[in-house]
């Protein structure tokens, strides 16, 4: 399972340095750890690199708005390579204020938590502003095959 042993979910820069305190504020006890990607010195790398050192630290996942994450092959390998579970923000969420940024992952966050817990290593899922089921949709497949 992606979430075992797994330390916790990293928010790329992408999403601002506001909404890791934010989350951290309202986890609950015993879920993963929360950390902004300045906070663990990858602010400013290239995502190849940022992917790389999450999956070396032992992260459960990434969450982004950067679209872009999945449309190189360069990135994808290193995703692949990573074995973190990557949250994309749809392009709905373009340049909302940070507090809605905040209020909607808030909204998706125990979803997004608990696929990371039992999902198999290495998957990626769009997270849209629609509330309903087809909120958090799944994007690539696992990668084990399974």
């Amino acid at each position: 399972m992606a979430g075992e042993g797994r330390v916790g979910f990293c928010i790329d820069e992408s999403l601002g340095r506001t909404i890791a305190p934010v989350l951290r504020q309202v986890r609950a006890p015993g879920a993963p750890d929360i950390h902004h990607v300045s906070e663990l010195g990858l602010h400013g790398t290239t995502d190849e690199v940022l992917l790389h050192e999450l999956g070396q630290r032992n992260f459960a996942a990434l969450v982004t708005k950067d679209s872009r994450m999945l449309r190189a092959a360069t990135r994808q390998a290193a995703w692949q390579g990573s074995g973190i579970c990557l949250f994309v923000a749809d392009g709905k969420w373009g340049n909302l204020p940070m507090f809605e940024q905040a209020r909607q992952l808030l909204w998706w966050w125990p979803a997004m938590v608990a696929q990371a817990q039992v999902a198999p290593m290495g998957g990626a899922w769009q997270v849209t502003r629609d509330k309903g089921p087809s909120g958090l949709r799944r994007l690539l497949p696992v990668l084990d095959g399974s």
